[in-house]
């Protein structure tokens, strides 16, 4: 036993950066990274797993911020789950139901959130199901029968992701070499040019985004709405935010905002309602943006060691502070990609030897990783801009009141 948890750690962090990236295929991608986490959890116990999970998942947060994390997160549950079962060898079935399990309640919950809060309710939902089944010359379905149409989807997804996660994963542990021969590790990168320190402190800044995500999500009234996007544009155009992401994030709200707009209209709403939806579907990403764009990368790491820090009498968490450490920058990533890309050159281009190539790669990169030295913790003052901040940020609960 004498891998260590951060090289898979790493392949996971670069699988689930990717998709998350990904505009579509989430899923795929992020197999590379579970089978990696799997790995440690057989190896090394459930905690070491868990612990290998959280601090690849905060990564990736530190590195794009939180705008689509949830597409990686059902494996990033499972795996560890998943390797465990490997080292005491259940069978196939089982490891399929426990997955299967853990991906229906993660994809319910989602699914939830998006009838409830994006689209505006189940009325909308439903009434954009029954206009669609309207065009195909099928009677009204009802909320019932969304409903059921739903649930089957998420049954049948669940039963074909989790039998194909549960067969990726159980190919890639039972084929990893016991000591793979080391990828050589290039040379450091070149470091970045000095850049500004960031304005505000990066726990304000965290404060602060939970406020207005707290606010989005308790009303859809103009006011409220209106409060927030004045408060954004202030704190952005003084918060001397990082440019890394912010095209991505205004993509994904454009997106999630014209995907609201659609529900909302398909199923009845009205205008004036369909585009409040649409605007907090907008601001709940630009505020996620703007979470990562101003309190940048090293800022969330900070953040995230001290949380976990304090959490340190949770299962997993110590576990998960100790492979952050050591899971080193964003810098790394580039080389990993430019490998996985190498790997699959010379690969026929067919699913069983893509596979094969790809968890050859995590294998290799797992084992040739360098772990990091351990940062210094920063230094952290709160100071009267950060107050100000956080008080502008509850300014626009007055407009609940109006």
């Amino acid at each position: 036993m004498s891998e260590t948890a951060a090289g898979p750690a790493h392949v996971a962090t670069v699988s689930f950066l990717a998709s998350r990236v990904a505009p579509t295929g989430g899923f795929w991608i992020a197999l590379a990274g579970g089978t990696a986490l799997a790995r440690v959890a057989e190896r090394r116990g459930l905690r070491e797993g868990f612990g290998a999970s959280v601090a690849a998942m905060l990564e990736t947060v530190a590195i794009i911020g939180p705008a689509r994390f949830g597409v990686p997160l059902t494996q990033a549950l499972s795996a560890p789950v998943l390797g465990r079962f490997e080292a005491r060898s259940v069978r196939f079935l089982a490891q399929f139901l426990a997955c299967a399990a853990i991906r229906l309640a993660h994809n319910t919950l989602t699914t939830a959130f998006f009838i409830w809060v994006i689209t505006g309710g189940l009325d909308a939902y439903a009434g954009t199901y029954d206009a669609l089944a309207r065009r195909v010359g099928i009677e009204e379905l009802g909320d019932g029968g969304a409903l059921v149409l739903t649930a089957a989807g998420l049954l049948g997804w669940a039963a074909f992701a989790s039998a194909v996660q549960v067969a990726v994963y159980r190919r890639g542990l039972r084929r990893w070499p016991d000591e793979p021969r080391a990828r050589a590790t290039p040379a450091p990168e070149p470091a970045r040019p000095a850049r500004a320190p960031a304005r505000f402190d990066p726990r304000a800044i965290v404060l602060a985004a939970a406020i207005a995500f707290a606010l989005l999500l308790a009303s859809t009234s103009w006011s409220p709405l209106a409060a927030v996007a004045a408060w954004l544009g202030v704190a952005w155009a003084v918060a001397r935010p990082e440019r890394e992401g912010v095209a991505t994030g205004l993509v994904l709200a454009a997106a999630l905002s014209a995907g609201a707009l659609a529900f909302g209209l398909g199923g009845g709403l009205g205008l004036d309602v369909a585009l409040r939806r649409a605007a907090r579907a907008a601001l709940l990403v630009l505020v996620a943006t703007w979470l990562r764009a101003a309190a940048r990368a090293e800022g969330l790491r900070e953040v995230a060691r001290r949380a976990l820090g304090r959490l340190r009498r949770v299962p997993a968490a110590p576990e998960a502070a100790r492979v952050l450490d050591r899971i080193g920058s964003e810098r790394r990533l580039a080389a990993a990609g430019r490998a996985l890309f190498d790997s699959l050159g010379a690969v026929p281009k067919r699913p069983l030897p893509v596979a094969d190539a790809v968890l050859g790669w995590v294998a290799r990169e797992a084992a040739g990783f360098r772990v990091a030295a351990p940062r210094p913790p920063s230094t952290l003052r709160a100071r009267a801009a950060d107050a100000a901040l956080l008080a502008a940020a509850a300014l626009p609960t007055l407009a609940l009141a109006v």
